[in-house]
């Protein structure tokens, strides 16, 4: 299981939601101001009010992280579950299979359709992700993995490889892995963890650590 945890990805609070810089957005959108996403490329004057506003607003962390984890092939041949637990506790899991669009524009507005609809489904009805209210603690006593190993530069220092054979070999492993752009995980959630890591001596983005603990993952089971 791979979890993009305190992901920068919510829609517009309200208590900025009047702001020019999130009005004249939401406009040229043509949403109301809260079915926005909140996103730093648009709202940076706005966001100076909000709580912990630097592990906010960057849905494009996470649209490369899902990128990279989607198209792996242990997602593709049903290996591999794949969530993303946001900074306002919104868990959105994936369907098996499910590809997101490459276009940043695309991924935003299907974003906003799925915190508008709580669901974004195919043609024929099936669900293809599906979001609810709940906390990563939640999500971790509903899936209940073997262990929970966080991935962070506060970790301790090791590689991708020895992570994955330590943790994963005949366990159900869950990785955590931050969506957000500065800082560390909060005291809540580094305790739901088993072990911590950083599996490189300088800060990795999201997408890299996923390739590379994903990689390792597909290169176990194959020896397996």
């Amino acid at each position: 299981m791979l979890v993009i945890a305190e992901a920068a990805l919510e829609c517009v609070p309200e208590e900025i939601s009047s702001h020019p810089a999130v009005s004249n957005r939401a406009k040229k959108l043509g949403y109301k101001a809260q079915e926005t996403l909140l996103d730093r490329s648009y709202h940076h004057a706005a966001m100076k009010r909000l709580l912990e506003s630097w592990k906010r607003g960057r849905p494009d962390i996470v649209h490369f992280a899902l990128m990279e984890a989607l198209s792996t092939p242990l997602f593709i041949q049903g290996y591999l579950d794949v969530y993303v637990h946001t900074f306002d506790n919104k868990i959105i899991s994936m369907a098996g299979g499910l590809r997101i669009p490459k276009s940043y524009f695309r991924f935003e507005g299907l974003m906003q359709d799925l915190f508008r609809n709580g669901a974004v489904k195919s043609d024929d009805g099936s669900p293809l992700m599906e979001m609810e209210k709940g906390t990563l603690a939640e999500l971790i006593g509903e899936a209940k993995p073997d262990r929970v190993v966080g991935l962070s530069s506060a970790g301790v220092q090791s590689n991708a490889e020895q992570v994955v054979r330590k943790n994963s070999l005949d366990r159900k492993c869950m990785f955590v892995i931050g969506g957000f752009p500065k800082g560390h995980f909060g005291d809540n959630t580094k305790a739901l963890f088993n072990c911590t890591y950083s599996i490189e001596n300088i800060g990795l983005e999201a997408h890299v650590v996923i390739a590379r603990i994903l990689y390792e993952c597909e290169k176990m089971k194959r020896s397996s």
